[in-house]
């Protein structure tokens, strides 16, 4: 009981502090408070630690309060602290408050619940047989990748990715101001980038100490990910083995994984290794991107690139991660890209499916030449596109060669 008056301290107070709800709200707040307040399906944080989906609860919380909404009846929990039951939960909140959860018009907010086991099922049991509570739960791991969740809650959640900070949001921490324009306010952009390549979570934003920012995002993030939120999921999990792996692609972001070949070199069978890299991306360590096929079938079958989740843990492990690299990565992230295309010594970095096919490379350069350019072209004519993007660190322009427009765009732009 103890523990649930010092998580929810506004059924005393009355409101809740700005230690908790902080006064700057990320872009994806709104749409998660939207998402709350229209719909009756669960809301879903999901997404990599530290990076504010606690924050965007309380933000929530408050929301409700000054909405006139009863403290008392806006539950919260975090299985981060301590592993009870829902039910438990629930029974003891409903003594402490004398609110009849059974009835009466709640809200529950479980925080960390990835780390509650067959959590998905209890949260199933809730929904279908309580529709007076209104539920928001986080995790730090993708709650929705198991299949035993897309069975239990199909159609009763709406989940929102609580990604790493953009560099706007990066820029307005920083500054302490709104920046809602990129050509009025690019040169202050430019001069935190490269900073925000190696710290994109909140907390990290005001820290200049390099030692400090690399301790943090192994600690905290990486080392608690693969030694805890893992293995508290997933059964037979080899903590050596995942953080060998995780090395071994910080290292080289968007290298080509082949499995036979990694299996061999770590003397591990092809299924645990298959096994430990899903766990690695269920972790949102890493992202998996495959060879671009016109057909699906076609597609799976190739070998997949492996990215950071964000080139920060690169730099954490590594000083001298390849440039290049590194922007491939950022720009990776920042448009969620699924798809590569690498054929014989046809290479593009990535390829956007929209409706329409959209290859685009990444340059770690300022000045493009013909050269830069190539592989957009030849891709262009092999599958009849006329548009791509090129990303660099030059000035953004617009350029036509053999028929096809390449948007030359900077890549703080794209991060913005």
């Amino acid at each position: 009981m103890e523990e649930l008056l010092i998580q929810n301290e506004w059924w005393e107070k009355g409101e809740i502090s700005k230690d908790k709800a902080k006064v700057y709200h990320r872009k994806v707040y709104e749409k998660a408070l939207d998402t709350f307040s229209k719909y009756r399906q669960i809301l879903v944080l999901a997404g990599l630690r530290r990076t504010g989906k606690t924050t965007i609860m309380y933000q929530i919380i408050e929301n409700l309060i000054e909405r006139g909404i009863d403290p008392k009846k806006i539950l919260y929990f975090s299985f981060d602290k301590k592993i009870e039951d829902i039910l438990e939960i629930l029974k003891s909140y409903g003594r402490i408050t004398k609110i009849n959860w059974r009835k009466e018009k709640i809200f529950l907010f479980l925080d960390e619940i990835h780390k509650l086991r067959d959590w998905s099922s209890k949260i199933k049991i809730i929904y279908d047989s309580l529709p007076n509570i209104k539920m928001c739960i986080s995790g730090s791991a993708s709650l929705t990748m198991e299949s035993e969740v897309i069975d239990n809650l199909a159609g009763r959640y709406f989940k929102i990715e609580v990604k790493p900070l953009s560099l706007q949001e990066y820029a307005e921490l920083y500054y302490g101001k709104s920046i809602n324009d990129y050509d009025l306010y690019k040169t202050e952009l430019e001069s935190v980038f490269q900073d925000y390549i190696r710290k994109p979570f909140p907390e990290l934003v005001r820290i200049e100490d390099r030692e400090k920012i690399c301790e943090y995002i192994k600690s905290i993030i990486v080392e608690k990910i693969l030694g805890s939120d893992i293995p508290i999921v997933f059964r037979n999990v080899r903590v050596d083995l995942l953080i060998t792996l995780a090395e071994i692609f910080f290292r080289s972001p968007g290298m080509i994984m082949n499995l036979d070949e990694m299996s061999k070199k770590l003397h591990i069978h092809k299924m645990t290794l298959k096994e430990h890299i899903h766990y690695l991306e269920f972790g949102k360590m890493i992202r998996l991107i495959k060879n671009f096929r016109p057909s699906i079938l076609s597609e799976s079958r190739k070998m997949p690139k492996i990215y950071p989740l964000h080139p920060c843990f690169s730099f954490a492990y590594f000083a001298d991660v390849e440039k290049g690299r590194i922007y491939e990565n950022l720009v990776m992230n920042a448009l969620d890209l699924t798809n590569y295309f690498r054929e014989n010594k046809l290479e593009v970095d990535f390829i956007k499916r929209n409706g329409d096919i959209l290859p685009i490379e990444v340059k770690s350069k300022r000045n493009i030449e013909a050269d830069d350019i190539k592989n957009l072209v030849k891709f262009g004519k092999r599958f009849n596109v006329k548009k791509a993007i090129l990303i660099s660190e030059e000035e953004e322009r617009n350029i036509s060669v053999n028929g096809i427009d390449i948007n030359i765009v900077p890549i703080t732009k794209i991060l913005f």
